[in-house]
C-alpha cells in the first residue's frame, strides 16, 4: 500500500504524519449528532456538544437526539446523548453515547439456505475534559470507544481520541487540533485507518438588539486522504427562535460526502427543541435529526 506524507501547518501545532489513501474504518466516528450543528453544514468544531475545549467559554448544554440517517443508503436509526457541562469557571466535562441500528438483511449459506435476518449495529461512547488556562485560551481532550457489528459474531472496534486548543475573545472563536486519532483497525490480514484528521474551526458571534447571528466554518484534512469543509450560519431572535443553514464539502475519502442542510430551533427557559434536514446529496439526502436539550 502506497504511503504519502501529510504536512499539517495549522497553527504549527500538528506533526507531520504518514497516511494511506483508503476509505477509513468506523466512519460513524465523524457523524454530527447534534440537531443544531448538523443544520449548519456539520460545522461542529466550536460546539460544547462536540469539543470539550469550548465548554468553559460557551456554557453547558445537554441534548438527546434522534436521527433517521441516510434513508437513501444505509438507512440507520441513530439515538444519541450529547453533553457538555461547565463545572466552575474554567472546567468543562464532556460525554457522549450513541447507538445506531442499521437496515435488516438476510444472510445466505453456501447451500443457498437463508439464515435468520440480521440488523447491523454501531456503538459509540466517550468522555472528555476541557480546561481554560486563561480567560481566552483553553484545551480539551476526548476519549471514545467505537464498535461496529456488521454480521453475526463479526465486529470491529477501536479507541480514538480528540485533542483541541481553543481561543475565544469578543465574539471571535477559533480552535485547532486533531480528531479521531487512534490505532488502525484490523480485519483479517488488512488494516484500515480511522477517520483521523487535522481539524480547524473559526466562528464569530454578533448581537444586534434582539437579534443574534452566528457564523462558523470548519476544515478537516484526513490522514486517510480527502478533505472536508463546513460552513454554517444561525440567526436567532430574542434567544427563542432560530433559523439555520449550511453546506458541507466532502472530497476523496472524507467520511461524509457533500451536502446542504437547513434547520429550525426554539428555546424557552433553557429548554430547546431543534430540527435539521440534509438535502442535495443522494446518499445523505432526507436525513432528519430531531433533538431535545437543556442549555444552562
Amino acid at each position: 500500500m502506497k504511503k504519502y506524507i501529510l504536512s499539517s501547518l495549522v497553527a504549527a501545532l500538528l506533526p507531520v504524519v504518514l497516511f494511506a489513501q483508503e476509505s477509513p474504518a468506523l466512519p460513524f466516528l465523524r457523524t454530527d449528532r447534534s440537531a443544531i450543528t448538523s443544520a449548519m453544514g456539520g460545522a461542529d468544531a466550536l460546539s460544547p456538544l462536540n469539543n470539550p475545549a469550548a465548554i468553559p467559554f460557551r456554557g453547558s448544554d445537554v441534548a438527546v437526539t434522534y436521527q433517521n440517517w441516510a434513508p437513501g443508503a444505509v438507512r440507520s436509526t441513530n439515538l444519541n446523548l450529547l453533553g457538555g457541562i461547565r463545572a466552575g469557571k474554567r472546567v468543562g466535562i464532556h460525554f457522549l453515547a450513541a447507538y445506531q441500528q442499521g437496515k435488516e438483511y438476510t444472510q445466505y449459506e453456501t447451500t443457498g439456505n437463508a439464515r435468520n435476518p440480521f440488523e447491523p449495529s454501531d456503538l459509540l461512547v466517550g468522555a472528555g475534559l476541557g480546561f481554560a488556562f486563561t480567560d481566552f485560551l483553553s484545551f480539551g481532550l476526548n476519549v471514545k470507544f467505537a464498535q461496529s457489528t456488521l454480521a453475526p459474531e463479526t465486529g470491529i472496534n477501536a479507541i480514538a481520541g480528540d485533542a483541541f486548543v481553543m481561543f475565544s475573545r469578543k465574539g471571535f472563536n477559533a480552535t485547532v487540533g486533531v480528531a479521531s486519532l487512534g490505532t488502525p483497525v484490523k480485519s483479517g490480514d488488512t488494516s484500515f485507518g480511522l477517520p483521523t484528521s487535522a481539524k480547524v474551526g473559526v466562528g464569530y458571534d454578533a448581537k444586534f438588539g434582539t437579534s443574534a447571528v452566528q457564523v462558523e466554518a470548519d476544515a478537516d484534512v484526513f490522514f486517510t486522504g480527502g478533505v472536508g469543509a463546513a460552513l454554517g450560519a444561525q440567526y436567532g431572535w430574542n434567544d427563542m427562535v432560530f433559523v439555520r443553514a449550511g453546506f458541507h464539502l466532502g472530497t476523496g475519502h472524507s467520511p461524509l460526502p457533500t451536502y446542504a442542510s437547513v434547520g429550525l430551533g426554539g428555546k424557552f427557559l433553557g429548554i430547546h427543541i431543534d430540527v435539521s434536514y440534509l438535502l442535495a446529496n443522494k446518499a445523505l439526502g432526507n436525513t432528519l435529526c430531531v433533538g431535545l436539550g437543556y442549555a444552562f
